[in-house]
């Protein structure tokens, strides 16, 4: 084989097994949707699925994947991420200014934050 034919094989074939998972590279809304940036900055990946199974018993009309996804995304999915975590983050703001706050696992959420722990814990069970 020449070096050339085997040179351009080679990019082909490296091509051709990384073009599979170039869709995988991007999360999806739904997992940026599931993760809560201020509380993360306090907790743990253990401490916000445990906030968000408490979430899940006390509103068990919310315990759903997709319900939870709509509560938290709605029709803004087609965002990128950047913009939909910035959507999350001002929802999270407003909400302790408002006062929509909730005690989930011993932590005071804003129910942003409580329904992005739910989502979560969902989506790492």
């Amino acid at each position: 084989m020449q070096r050339r034919t085997f040179i351009h094989l080679s990019a082909y074939t490296a091509l051709a097994l990384t073009l599979p998972f170039a869709d995988g590279c991007s999360p999806s809304p739904e997992n940026i949707a599931s993760r809560p940036f201020l509380f993360s900055q306090l907790a743990d990946k253990k401490t916000i699925a445990e906030a968000g199974i408490a979430y899940r018993k006390k509103f068990p009309k919310e315990d759903d994947k997709t319900l939870l996804s709509n509560l938290l995304i709605g029709a803004n999915a087609s965002l990128d991420k950047s913009a939909i975590e910035k959507q999350l983050d001002d929802r999270v703001l407003n909400d302790f200014r408002t006062g929509k706050t909730i005690m989930a696992a011993g932590w005071v959420l804003s129910v942003t934050e409580a329904r992005q722990c739910a989502l979560y814990s969902i989506l790492n069970a």
